[in-house]
């Protein structure tokens, strides 16, 4: 098994540039996710690693092996690089058997019969494909299908496992399934694997680390968690899960970094924490809190009021919107003390971030 290290890795098409300036170092056995809406260069940046296109500027490194550089005049070519692919369309050829599908790069490389009856069974057993060898892919499920893919991939024992959005044709539940086995897979044999996808619950799920990129260019590198807490720009924490952005106003008073929504001026100023504001600690900035950290409570307990709009019940939580002056606030609240439309309620803030 092998890291992955770009340096300084950016592709143009033509005056577009698709990706922008990448500099990152996949870790050996690592679960790491490019994640960003479609466009944003996450599936030109894997292809890049395969060795399906050549860079524009920057290397490529597998291993200590440098496999791409512009520079340098260095382009190793896909089949000796030693990665495995599984593509979205799976791409099974439909006249071959489950056991033929998943032998051909082995019959590529003239491995012995002996040998590629062995490594076959072994990765059928690995995807629970066993005893199915003899049939072809118009007898399996999608699901099926998906693990014949990642079986042929997994028998050249790859250094490096690319999937480029392998999950996005499967139903909710079976998508869901393939996480974990996929997950699994990984964490027994230990392979890297680099996967794309635009699905942010896919790539919380299953990654160590996610790149998040957006214009060709990188937003943010980091595990699910930091991500999610600590987003470092406004487009991070608005593409992973729900969250609420409002105006705020913020001034020292006494030495207190004092708030206020300039949308609600009958509500009383708050406090924040002035290792939120950063460098510039008075002025306009973007309040932006999770729906799951603002807790609603009585009036009387809270100083920043607002009034039940709208409350929808989706089984394990309320699903609350809270009008604050011209705002609304979207609120997801367990199972407890419910608010009834039209009630004021008090609002308390448990963590959030301000971007300038």
């Amino acid at each position: 098994m092998s890291k992955v290290v770009l340096k300084g890795l950016s592709k143009s098409f033509g005056d577009v540039n698709v990706v922008n300036n990448i500099d990152l170092e996949i870790k050996d056995h690592e679960f790491l996710s490019f994640l960003g809406p479609s466009g944003c260069g996450k599936t030109t940046t894997l292809r890049m690693i395969a060795g399906f296109d050549m860079p524009t500027t920057g290397e490529i490194f597998i291993g200590e092996r440098l496999v791409s550089s512009v520079e340098k005049k260095i382009f190793v070519p896909p089949e000796e690089r030693n990665v495995g692919m599984v593509f979205q369309n799976y791409a099974v050829w439909p006249h071959m058997d489950v056991f033929k599908n998943v032998a051909y790069p082995l019959k590529i490389k003239k491995t012995g019969a002996e040998e590629m009856k062995e490594r076959v069974m072994k990765v059928l057993s690995m995807v629970k494909l066993t005893g199915m060898e003899k049939r072809y892919p118009h007898q399996l499920s999608g699901g099926q299908q998906q693990r014949v893919a990642l079986a042929r991939a997994l028998v050249m024992e790859p250094d490096v496992m690319l999937l480029d959005e392998p999950l996005s044709n499967l139903d909710a539940k079976l998508r869901e399934e393939m996480r974990f086995e996929i997950k699994d897979i990984q964490r027994r044999i230990g392979v890297t694997i680099i996967y794309v996808t635009h699905d942010q619950a896919e790539a919380m799920a299953m990654s160590d680390r996610i790149l998040l990129l957006h214009n060709a260019r990188v937003q943010q590198l980091g595990t699910p968690k930091d991500l999610y807490e600590r987003p470092e720009n406004q487009f991070v924490a608005d593409f992973i899960g729900l969250i609420n952005f409002l105006k705020i106003d913020v001034t020292e008073r006494e030495g207190r970094m004092m708030a206020s929504f300039p949308s609600s001026p009958e509500t009383p100023p708050f406090e924040v924490n002035p290792e939120n504001t950063g460098k510039s600690s008075e002025g306009g900035f973007v309040f932006a809190i999770r729906p799951e950290n603002v807790k609603l409570v009585s009036p009387d307990s809270s100083s920043i009021r607002g009034k039940v709009t709208k409350k929808v019940y989706l089984g394990n939580i309320l699903d609350y919107r809270v009008a604050l002056g011209k705002e609304e606030i979207r609120v997801e609240a367990s199972s407890g003390e419910e608010f009834e439309l039209g009630q004021t309620v008090g609002l308390r803030f448990e963590s959030y971030v301000l971007f300038k």
